[in-house]
This record gives structure tokens, C-alpha cells and sequence, in this order.
């Protein structure tokens, strides 16, 4: 009877945890049917903690929301009476448009703008498309009061500010803080011309007019049309270098001596006349790099460019991400930075070259790059080639050593030339003693 008992109890614990396992598993698969893939046109991440750990200053707004991911965020309300203003003084050149116009394009194209977001956005239909319009519309107004100054209101409150229009200018290259690029463009197509100087006027050219300070290539992308995911991703395009300029080494990568090293190894720097800062070449001894201006928003600029690099990886290489690579390479030391400064190379607005130095290590801290693709390996390969030539090495300190200076030319002259008269003097008396023997 004892032994019925226990095979009874036994039984319905097994039925129990059947009935248990039967429960999780149907939970699990009720969760795992809710998930959604990753969409393809992906293309506004996450700052990764990794990055952001480094210098999370970087990659935060400190005026300006654009887009869900810092939306509604307390310190940054103030800047949503200004983007209500904007909107009012655009529709208000446009006597008779009808908001609606507006609202409906911005419905039409809510799922694909939610479809480049890398995560769940939480607001309902009405506010994503109210955020899209608002925003939208402010990015465009304020790039054409940028353009137009006849557009500004004598009390406009960002054009007469310096500080918020710099502020602007960097919060509107923040990964987070993006907008597609397509609700812009659908949004200006809803404008009409009437404010703008010529036809030939589009997002593109407002945008490089806005941040031209950059120092962007002068060349407008305006016969083909790229493929623009948002702000940030322009500006990734005018800093790259051209397709038929593209590096397709497959060298073996190798690490590049600092500046401080190279120029006492003979090797000369320069300069570069180009405007894309990917340019860097290196020819009969001469490391030509083109000019960085370092200021302030660098930090920032360059930072958010690694992150978009670092969490998309359609690109390849990641030009941005091995230009900093090389450049912390090179500057190891504001020694190295002050020379870069002589040769016009570095224009140092932070008055500080430690400082310079401490900010390409900091870009370079806990960031991945790929070797066997890094853009500047030929470079790389040749520079150090010429690095460790003796010949180099023995003329370079000559140089420094013996012709660093007028008097140390004259020096050196003289005592050329002292030896050059003790050498003949011995060869006379040489003469002189022979003669003598065979008398």
C-alpha cells in the first residue's frame, strides 16, 4: 500500500512538471514570435558603452534633440519652443499651406523611419510623426536662415547667439541624434522655392553651406545622388576620399614610428593642398598629411564618426576609424603635436598640445579596427621602409647635428677645411722627406 502511495505521488509530480515545462516553453515561444529582425536600412545605433565610457560627453546633446532616442529629456526642453517658432515662421512664408499636407507625407513614411532606428521606439503613431515634422522642419529652417540671413528675425534667438549656434552645429552630428535622411529631403520637396536663391538648392547644399567651417571637400556630390542615411552619414561622405582614389592594399599592417621619430630619421613633412583629410601620402621622403583644424567639437565630431563606423559594418574600410588609428600613431607626444603645428599640419585652437595629443588617444581607446583592411598600410610599409634605412638615419643627423645653424655650417666648413690643409701639408712633407732620401 506504501509503495502504491509513493508511485502515485511520484506520477503527479511528474505530471506537474510536465504541465510546468509545457507553460515555460509555451511562454518562451510566445516571446520569441514577438521578435523582430534587425531592419536592413538600419542606420541610427546607440552610442556602444564601450566608447562612450571613454569620453560619454561626446556623444551627448547639450541644447538639441532630434530624433526619439533623447527625446522629452528635461535639460533639453528649452530648445522645443525655438523648433515650434521655426516651424510657424516656415509654414507662415507659405500663406495657405495646409499643415495636413505636412502630417500626411510624415504618416506615409512612419514605418520606414521607425525601420532605421536600432531598437523599439515606444511613442505612439501621433507623437512619432509630430517628432518627425517638428524636427524635420527645424533642421530645414535653420539651415536656410543659415543660408538666407534675410530669413532671421531681428530677435532671432539662435543666430543671435553664438554659443547655441555652436552648439547646434555639433548636436546635430551626434549618432543619436539623427533624423533619415529621406524625411528631410520629403520635407523640403514639400516647400516651394520662393525663399531660396536658384533651383539648383537642395538638403545637400544647405547642409554642406551649414557646415562648411568643417573644412569639407569643396565639391558638392551633385551628379550622382548618394545614398545619404542621415546627417552624419554626409558628413562621412565629403571626409572620405573619392572611389578612384581608394586605397586596395592588402598589405600586412605594421605600426608607424611617432612623428618626433620619423623627422629625426630623415623623414620631411608637408602640408597637404587637398581638403580630404584621408589624403595622406608619402613620396621620395616626404609624409604629406592634409590639415586638421583642432578645436573644441573634435572631439565630438570624430568621436560619433567612429561610433557610426564601428556599429555599421557596410563599411569597409573604415576610413574615419584608421585615420585616427594612424594619427594616434604618429602624435605620441606634444612634441610630436608641435611639430605637426611648424609644418602647418595641425591648427591647434585648444592652445594646448598636450591636449591634442591626450585626444587621439582618447578617439583610439577601446575601438576596433581591422588590420588586414586598414586604409593606410602602404603608407604604413613605405614609411617605415624608408625609416630604417641607414643612410636616411646617418644624413638626417648630419643635418641636425652640423647644419642646424649658420655657426655650426661655419664649424663644420672649418674644420673640413683644417683637415682638408693638415692632409696636404703631410702629403708635402712626405714629398719633401723622399726627395731629400734620394739625394
Amino acid at each position: 500500500m506504501e509503495d502504491e502511495n509513493i508511485a502515485s505521488e511520484q506520477s503527479e509530480r511528474r505530471e506537474a512538471n510536465g504541465n510546468a515545462d509545457s507553460l515555460l516553453a509555451a511562454s518562451i515561444n510566445e516571446k520569441l514570435s514577438t521578435l523582430t529582425s534587425l531592419p536592413s536600412q538600419c542606420c541610427i545605433y546607440r552610442v556602444p558603452d564601450t566608447l562612450r565610457r571613454v569620453n560619454e560627453e561626446a556623444f551627448v546633446p547639450r541644447i538639441l534633440s532630434i530624433g526619439p532616442v533623447h527625446h522629452g529629456k528635461k535639460r533639453l526642453r528649452d530648445m522645443e519652443g525655438h523648433k515650434w517658432q521655426y516651424l510657424k515662421a516656415l509654414l507662415q512664408r507659405k500663406p495657405g499651406t495646409m499643415v495636413e499636407r505636412y502630417v500626411k507625407a510624415m504618416r506615409e513614411l512612419e514605418a520606414r523611419t521607425r525601420g532605421c532606428y536600432a531598437e523599439i521606439i515606444k511613442f505612439d503613431s501621433d507623437e512619432f510623426v509630430t517628432m518627425m515634422l517638428l524636427d524635420g522642419c527645424f533642421i530645414i529652417e535653420l539651415f536656410l536662415k543659415n543660408k538666407n540671413k534675410q530669413l532671421r528675425d531681428e530677435d532671432d534667438p539662435i543666430f543671435n547667439r553664438t554659443m547655441v549656434l555652436t552648439d547646434l552645429h555639433r548636436d546635430l552630428i551626434l549618432l543619436e541624434n539623427q533624423l533619415p535622411f529621406f524625411v528631410l529631403e520629403t520635407l523640403f520637396n514639400l516647400i516651394e522655392n520662393t525663399d531660396q536663391e536658384g533651383p539648383s538648392t537642395s538638403v545637400l547644399e544647405l547642409t554642406y553651406v551649414f557646415f562648411k567651417f568643417l573644412g569639407l571637400q569643396e565639391v558638392l556630390i551633385r551628379d550622382s545622388q548618394p545614398d545619404v542615411k542621415h546627417l552624419l552619414d554626409l558628413l562621412r561622405l565629403w571626409f572620405v576620399p573619392p572611389s578612384s582614389t581608394k586605397s586596395t592594399s592588402k598589405s600586412k599592417f605594421e605600426l608607424i614610428r611617432s612623428v618626433t621619430e620619423l623627422h629625426e630619421a630623415g623623414v620631411k613633412f608637408r602640408m597637404g593642398t587637398v581638403s580630404c583629410l584621408m589624403e595622406i601620402k608619402f613620396i621620395n621622403g616626404v609624409l604629406e598629411i592634409p590639415p586638421l583644424t583642432i578645436e573644441d567639437t573634435t572631439d565630438s565630431l570624430l568621436g560619433n564618426l567612429i561610433a557610426f563606423e564601428q556599429c555599421c559594418n557596410r563599411f569597409t574600410p573604415h576610413y574615419i576609424t584608421d585615420y585616427v588609428i594612424l594619427m594616434e600613431y604618429l602624435i605620441n607626444s606634444p612634441k610630436d603635436v608641435a611639430l605637426l603645428s611648424r609644418y602647418g599640419i595641425i591648427n591647434n585652437l585648444l592652445g594646448d598640445n598636450e591636449g591634442v595629443s591626450h585626444l587621439f588617444k582618447k578617439l583610439g581607446k577601446e575601438v576596433v579596427f581591422n588590420s588586414d583592411k586598414f586604409q593606410f598600410s602602404n603608407l604604413c610599409r613605405d614609411v617605415n621602409k624608408y625609416h630604417k634605412t641607414r643612410w636616411h638615419i646617418w644624413r638626417a643627423t648630419l643635418r641636425r647635428d652640423y647644419f642646424n645653424n649658420p655657426w655650426a655650417i661655419i664649424s663644420f666648413i672649418g674644420a673640413v677645411l683644417l683637415l682638408f690643409f693638415t692632409l696636404i701639408q703631410t702629403v708635402c712633407s712626405l714629398l719633401s722627406l723622399k726627395k731629400g732620401n734620394n739625394k
